[in-house]
């Protein structure tokens, strides 16, 4: 479980973020969107601990996240708009350095790893430099190193984009096995058809607030894409 506690965050007088108040349960996929700018990109950078808020906290399993960002960093898994891929890598050369990183058994790497490419649609470019694959087969390379590690808790911002319809199918399934796991899960995206086949919730951030929380039952009825609209229509967009 993660949460969000009264989360502010300013870059001098902006305030980018207004007193968040956030809770994804184990098992739990949550949707998050609003119009470009309303702060979903900095909520994600400080859920993930890359960002100290100016006010609030975040929680993991009932403890303060910033505590020991390090240790919290383990338990999380990131899909941003930068794919954190090393371009004279290969594909598995890359998996083998964040799994090092995360500390993991080094004996399960070579069973692991190419099961994993396999997973996201890369078994057959595993020995490829990252720099040499398209733009949607990095952004499949970082969601295979985002759930490395088995995250308690998986944050993803926008990551349909640069994805084909095969890659867009493939991380669909890989974020209900993840929510099968008990793994709490944020997804932040604009494409409101394609996750509401699978959130649990959705809240729309507008100015830095969420103004309005929908359940599985309003997504699917229709309610989130109204509310969305509004949301732009109240932002000025």
């Amino acid at each position: 479980m993660i949460e969000a506690s009264a989360v502010s965050k300013n870059f001098g007088r902006r305030k980018v973020l207004d007193s968040i108040d956030m809770r994804i349960s184990d098992g739990e996929i949550v949707a998050l969107i609003g119009p470009n700018g309303s702060g979903k990109t900095t909520l994600i950078r400080v859920l993930s601990t890359l960002l100290q808020p100016s006010g609030g906290d975040v929680s993991l399993d009932g403890r303060s996240a910033f505590d020991d960002p390090v240790i919290s960093r383990k338990s999380i898994g990131v899909v941003g708009h930068s794919t954190y891929s090393y371009d004279d890598l290969t594909a598995l050369e890359n998996l083998r350095f964040y799994w090092s990183m995360y500390g993991l058994p080094g004996g399960e790497f070579d069973r692991t790893a190419p099961n994993l490419l396999k997973r996201v649609g890369l078994g057959h470019r595993m020995n490829d430099r990252a720099g040499v694959l398209s733009r949607g087969m990095r952004q499949r390379l970082s969601i295979a190193r985002a759930v490395m590690h088995s995250p308690k808790v998986l944050l993803l911002d926008e990551p349909f984009s640069s994805l084909d319809q095969k890659g867009v199918d493939i991380l669909s399934q890989i974020l209900r096995d993840e929510r099968a796991r008990g793994c709490s899960v944020l997804v932040v995206s604009h494409d409101i058809q394609r996750i509401s086949e699978f959130a649990d919730r959705a809240d729309v951030l507008t100015r830095g607030r969420i103004e309005q929380s929908y359940g599985s039952g309003a997504i699917k009825r229709g309610d989130l894409e109204a509310g969305y609209r509004r949301s732009y229509e109240g932002d000025g967009a």
